[in-house]
């Protein structure tokens, strides 16, 4: 079995948000108010992701930080005037050559979507990808969306599996069991947190954004570069911890994190171990797993003190004795 690297503790990361919301559909401040206030809270990129609307904008770039092409596409339901249907993120691909002319900056979209059958959300996500777009599964949670979706739909190259804004609407801001799901069933996809946020005032009490974002460790943060690693799966999602470095060596999975209670190791189709300092309580920055040959695929979980977590992406223990191989 050979090693691999998949965080690199001596590389940088970028600290991005995919998914918000600004006046340009139903936020409630202006796009320069929002772009302050993520510099604001130290983050590296953002991706404005306005409801049926693209943003394609480079006003705000700087060598510091950018704005990646993007909106969030929706008003696909079931039942006309209900919203449990689908919601999907859209990230402008600089990396490869679309289909279809890209959409421009303020592109504006019909909504409702028609229903026409349970080849709906396929037909969408195809759409998407037609025009040169990666494509999120955004908070499966909060739209109650069936299990089976996961599976039966392709062409989603992550799932959204924290949104911070659905904490408070009503409580549905995991979706990590989701994402197990489609991973268990042979899906390969990264996991994302996010905020989803609407409300960007510096002097809310509870805020609304900076909740949930990814950390990216890309060749230079550029639209290209950050888009070219979030494709690799070279990220980690969280709501509060840091992952460190993770890695596979000789056979073993270690990984590096920031002070957390408890680290998690979510393997199928065996489990993985659950470490905590049961007797001392010290917290843990550090920690490792044995890898069996039979597991499909690994994920790391680091849970800190106030239960914020930081997810890792999926390493598929096929791959790794695949190039054992050759």
């Amino acid at each position: 079995m050979r090693d691999a690297v998949y965080l690199d503790k001596s590389k940088r990361k970028y600290k991005g948000n995919l998914h918000l919301h600004t006046a340009w559909s139903d936020g409630s401040q202006e796009a320069l108010d929002v772009v302050a206030a993520f510099k604001d809270k130290g983050y590296d990129f953002i991706s404005i992701t306005d409801h049926d609307v693209f943003v394609r904008t480079a006003e705000y770039d700087t060598d510091s930080f950018i704005v990646l092409p993007g909106m969030e596409r929706g008003g696909l339901n079931h039942v006309p005037d209900k919203d449990s249907g689908y919601h999907f993120g859209v990230l402008g691909d600089p990396t490869i050559e679309s289909e279809k002319e890209q959409f421009h900056h303020l592109q504006s979209f019909e909504i409702p979507i028609p229903w026409e059958g349970s080849q709906s959300p396929q037909k969408l996500i195809d759409e998407m990808k037609a025009h040169g777009n990666l494509v999120i599964f955004n908070h499966p949670e909060w739209h109650l969306t069936r299990f089976e979706d996961m599976v039966q739909y392709d062409g989603f190259f992550a799932i959204e599996i924290y949104n911070h804004a659905t904490e408070w609407t009503p409580s549905s801001s995991y979706g990590a069991a989701y994402w197990d799901h489609a991973l268990q069933n042979g899906k390969r996809v990264f996991g994302i947190a996010a905020d989803d946020s609407h409300n960007h005032d510096p002097s809310s009490k509870i805020a609304e954004y900076g909740g949930g974002w990814v950390s990216v460790e890309a060749e230079e943060l550029s639209q290209q570069g950050i888009i070219d690693a979030l494709k690799k799966g070279k990220f980690y999602s969280s709501s509060g911890p840091e992952i460190l470095d993770y890695r596979v060596e000789d056979g073993f999975v270690n990984v590096e994190c920031s002070p957390c209670q408890y680290i998690m190791f979510k393997a199928f189709p065996q489990r993985g171990p659950f470490l905590v300092q049961y007797e001392t309580g010290e917290l843990m920055t550090s920690g490792s797993m044995m890898i069996q040959k039979d597991m499909q695929y690994i994920r790391v979980e680091c849970v800190d003190e106030k239960g914020r977590v930081a997810w890792s992406n999926p390493i598929f223990v096929g791959d790794l004795a695949e190039e054992e191989q050759q």
